[in-house]
């Protein structure tokens, strides 16, 4: 049986650790449990007797695909359940136009993700030296499209189909001039030509690659043949043999699939045998998947039978690409697939690790030096498949073309004809080889036999050591322990969807980390289209609003981040680039070299991350700029102070302020297209470069005055001559901004943008959009102008209201959660019932009830979603260079922004003063339960209590927030009464004192006149 399909109660809260990297070795377990549990035994009253990590079973918000579950562990699972290849809700609108079915779910760890299909199939991906799938799936496209050499056309092939024979040859030269597009851009002639630096040998553990170098490859780099990904396996029972995988299932044959935190889990029972996989991200950093195959034998008779592990070898890298759209794709699909040209392949059987490992050598007149920031990887990682338990295998297979033959994918010829030996094969395609594994089995009725497998990754001069740990551990029960600990767990008693949505957002959004080889850290990539389709990750406001809620789900990780952004961070110009690709590569996709906000988010993460966590220590740490080695211009260190001061300079100084006292939008703010796209739009009255060198933000200014005097407030002992004129800036900010409230309603013009005769046009001041609407409440400017109501009931009526699923950015618009649940705490600040209303609208449940047949945002999503009212309603966009629905899903800003708005409507944020957090529940909802690594928050009309766990050791002021007038009844920390310091009547400061790895109780009581 799944262990999935068995709904049961989760056991009693336990550890949640807070670390990461070196952090996560330095609190034990044990420890960890024990901070978790104290405090948690007493039944009191109302949200005390909450538990949020206790989930009811409830499966509203499924959509038709299936339904949510609990699984074993008593954590939210979604079993799949629909036949895709029957139903055409399953069909998703595509840039290509092609008959997409394939629904995939997200697995990782710290360092691996794998694109778990509804089809059965596993894609692996990993990101060290830039991103590449290890086992691209290519079937779909190679049962279809069969492109030909165009150099290769005869007149009879142009008399029959001219257009498409036109196509191919326009394909070929967009190919020839994006190749030499990148060379231009990336590559310098004297290193192209370097030889690589001589690599260790690798002894007998490596096989020549056989005629590799003798046979053709082909010009035009089709699809790969036999390319399916792998991730699952065959049975062979001496009369039949068929596959586990739902997309090559037998008839007849029952298969199950549920995709939870940490794996993927399948089951095919077919002729009175099943096999159940569990595919596993082990928790931690190693590159590798475990895969747990169960075979049990349902008949009344022994059985022999043959079992074969598949997994493929199709290395893809994602060379950067910014048109993806229709054709395009498939264009730069081949250019990436010719990337392989530039490698020898080989492979052999290691057998000190039981693995077949694969190995692909650079030729030496392409590769350059490893160690040096290159658009391609020149040392790419092996790739393995490694046997860890259970009866040994008894042959391995690897090449693609014999191994499946004419049979393919559902009757591999080496298995219908039962070959022992493997025959050999031609090997004209880079990539010829496929990694299987085969077992003769014995079955005996009853008696479940377990199988165990890696497959993963691994640098070409190392072992592969680090599977040993796997081969007798209990990967399944502390991977999903350990998950446990990391959670976002929320209730209110009532709402089990919103208790569900925000651990898995948690999930989701942790085990997209990946790590970085040249920045030697880890990231939490943006994700979607842009990462696996373009090829490329940023902007680094999107690394900066991931770290706002991973300050208090892994405080490590969210200074991770913090560090990845100040190694990006340019030391000639202090500026962060709009993109970064490849092997520590920066881009800016030819039209966003002047990205203008970059450096208000990342000071905007820097202030939550000190204000939470009171790490005063890190503004000393020093950390480089880019690119490695590099001196500062114009500061005398590199400290993470030195870093502000950079940041601040590039702002002040390059980004600048225009003749409104505005900052500047140069050629983008958070919205990419601004300027280039209304110039486009408004080609008559708009001028893209006069608005790109003279345009006025308004969104970039709003948010300065909210993130300015914060940042402030953390500097003002260390630099108060800094701090000083951050204040002032803002001050000046405040009295520009008042200035641009719209002649035509209750809303902020989007922009001051400018016409061909530079005269300034004051964009989106007849219509409202929310882009430039939300920073304005949560700054309180609004609020100081006397606009809140006004703004905050405009919003609600022309757009929040008409869409159940979050305010879109324009009236028939696209609902984007890294604006629509900033909303939700502007909302926060006036109206604690339209932001409670708002976070539930952004949430998946609320979108699968409404749009039942849409894949996304039920268990992920995408970078936005088409409002209710929209062309599309339900679905994505798709623009000429980036088709976000080609891959729906996968976008941090999906889950890392819900849990963002959940913290804020739970009343937790920064306090200005910057010695702390703000603790004030509005009131809305009326009791819950929030509980997080870092800080645990019950809430209850006259009571609010929780823990504080300290990441580091330090001070910090807890400062929450009662109902004005309210009379205190008591106050405790650590179960001590204390006298409060001094402050206003809505306010009783806490102050504590804590070392690294504690947990301090708090508690204040009250009574409402």
């Amino acid at each position: 049986m799944l262990i999935s399909t068995e709904l049961q109660q989760s056991s009693d809260p336990t550890a949640s650790g807070q670390s990461f990297r070196e952090t996560r070795r330095r609190l034990s377990p044990a420890r960890l449990i024990e901070q978790f549990a104290r405090g948690r035994s007493g039944s009191r009253d109302g949200a005390a007797r909450l538990n949020p990590k206790q989930f009811t079973p409830i499966s509203a918000g499924s959509g038709v695909f299936g339904q949510w579950i609990l699984d074993r562990a008593g954590l939210p699972a979604y079993r799949y359940t629909l036949d895709q290849y029957q139903k055409t809700a399953a069909c998703y609108p595509n840039s290509e136009d092609l008959d997409r079915r394939d629904h995939w779910h997200q697995i990782g760890n710290d360092h691996i993700t794998a694109l778990a299909s509804n089809d059965g199939t596993v894609q692996v991906y990993l990101c060290d030296r830039g991103g590449v799938f290890l086992n691209r799936f290519e079937a779909r496209d190679f049962e279809t499209s069969h492109p030909s050499p165009a150099s290769q056309f005869t007149w009879k092939d142009w008399v029959a189909d001219p257009v498409g024979r036109l196509l191919a040859l326009l394909a070929r030269g967009y190919r020839t001039l994006l190749a030499l597009w990148n060379r231009l851009r990336y590559d310098s002639p004297a290193a192209a030509r370097a030889a690589p630096s001589p690599l260790q040998p690798r002894g007998a553990a490596y096989a020549a690659p056989i005629k590799a170098d003798a046979q053709r490859i082909p010009l035009d780099h089709p699809p790969t043949p036999h390319a399916y990904a792998g991730g699952f396996g065959y049975l062979d029972d001496g009369q039949a043999v068929w596959a586990t995988a739902y997309r090559y299932r037998p008839a007849g044959a029952d298969v199950q699939r549920v995709f939870g935190m940490g794996y993927y889990e399948t089951s095919c029972t077919h002729r009175q045998l099943r096999v159940t996989r569990h595919v596993c991200a082990p928790y931690g950093d190693d590159a590798a998947l475990v895969i747990d195959v169960q075979i049990e034998n349902l008949g009344a008779a022994p059985v022999a039978v043959r079992y074969y592990e598949y997994w493929d070898v199709n290395v893809h890298q994602l060379e950067v690409q910014w048109l993806r759209t229709g054709l395009l794709a498939s264009i730069g699909d081949a250019q990436r697939r010719a990337l392989n040209d530039h490698f020898t392949p080989a492979i052999a059987w290691d057998e000190a690790h039981h693995a077949l490992r694969f190995h692909q050598e650079p030729r030496s007149e392409a590769a350059r030096p490893p160690d040096q920031p290159s658009m391609i990887d020149w040392s790419p990682a092996d790739v393995f498949l490694s046997h860890l338990a259970g009866p040994a295998p008894v042959a391995y297979y690897r090449h693609k073309e014999a191994f499946f033959g004419e049979g393919g994918a559902q009757q591999p010829d080496a298995i219908r004809r039962r070959a022992d030996l493997e025959e050999d094969a031609r090997l004209d395609n880079p990539m010829p080889y496929c990694l299987v594994l085969r077992h003769d089995l014995h079955l005996d009725p009853g008696r479940p036999l377990t199988l165990r497998f890696a497959y993963g990754a691994e640098r070409p001069d190392q072992t592969l050591q680090f599977v040993e740990k796997y081969r007798n551990a209990e990967v399944r029960a502390d991977t999903l322990e350990q998950w446990k600990n990391q959670l976002a767990y929320f209730t209110t008693g009532r709402d089990a969807a919103l208790q569900r949505e925000m651990a898995w957002h948690a999930y989701s959004l942790l085990s997209s980390t990946v790590y970085s080889a040249y920045y030697d850290l880890h990231v939490v990539p943006q994700g979607s289209a842009y990462l696996y389709l373009h090829g490329a990750d940023g902007a680094p406001r999107d690394q900066a609003l991931f770290t706002l809620p991973l300050v208090y789900l892994r405080p490590a990780l969210a200074r991770d981040l913090l560090r990845f952004l100040m190694r990006l961070q340019h030391a000639d110009t202090g500026a962060l680039p709009y993109a970064f690709v490849g092997y520590g590569m920066h881009d800016d996709a030819g039209l966003h070299a002047n990205p203008s906000d970059l450096d208000l988010f990342f000071l905007l993460a820097l202030s939550e991350y000190l204000a939470a966590t009171g790490d005063v220590g890190f503004l000393d740490q020093v950390e480089p700029f880019y690119p490695r080695g590099a001196q500062p211009i114009g500061l005398s260190g590199s400290t993470v102070l030195d870093h502000v001061r950079a940041a601040i300079t590039h702002l002040r100084e390059t980004v600048g302020v225009g003749e409104n006292r505005l900052i500047k939008i140069g050629d983008g703010d958070w919205s990419d297209a601004i300027v280039l796209q209304s110039a486009i739009e408004c080609f008559t009255q708009i001028s893209y470069d006069n608005s790109k060198a003279h345009g006025e933000s308004i969104p970039n200014s709003q948010m300065a005055v909210y993130v300015l005097p914060h940042l402030a407030a953390h500097l003002a002992a260390r630099d108060p001559a800094l701090a000083a004129g951050l204040h002032a800036w803002a001050d000046e900010l405040k009295q520009a901004l008042d200035l641009q409230w719209s002649s035509h309603g209750p809303w902020y013009i989007r922009a001051i943008l400018r016409d061909h005769g530079d005269h300034p046009v004051r964009w989106n001041d007849e219509q409202i959009g929310l882009e430039a609407q939300p920073w304005a409440l949560i700054s309180g400017l609004a609020a100081e102008a006397g606009h809140a109501t006004a703004l905050i009931e405009a919003i609600a009526a022309r757009l929040d209201r008409p869409s159940p699923i979050g305010a879109p950015l324009a009236e028939r618009g696209t609902v984007w959660p890294a604006i629509s649940q900033l909303l939700t705490w502007g909302y926060m600040r006036h109206r604690p019932d339209l932001a409670w209303r708002s976070l539930r609208n952004n949430t998946f449940a609320a979108h699968a009830r409404i749009f039942q047949d849409s894949w996304i945002n039920v268990w992920s999503g995408p970078d936005g979603v088409n409002a209710l009212n929209a062309p599309e309603a339900g679905g994505t966009w798709r623009s000429p260079c980036t088709p976000m629905s080609d891959f729906p899903v996968m976008n941090a800003n999906q889950h890392a922004l819900a849990l963002l708005g959940l913290l804020r409507v739970c009343g937790v944020e920064p306090h200005p003063s910057g010695d702390g957090l703000i603790i004030g529940p509005q009131g809305y909802p009326p009791s819950f339960s929030l509980d997080l690594p870092l800080l645990h928050v019950e809430y209850e009309a006259g009571r609010i209590a929780g823990e504080y766990r300290a990441f580091v050791t330090g001070e910090r002021v807890l400062h929450i927030q009662i109902p004005q007038k309210a009379t205190v009844l008591s106050v405790t920390v650590n179960g001590h009464n204390v006298q409060p310091q001094p402050a206003a009547s809505a306010e009783v400061p806490l102050k504590i004192d804590f070392q690294a790895g504690q947990t301090v109780a708090f508690e204040v009581k009250w009574k409402a006149e």
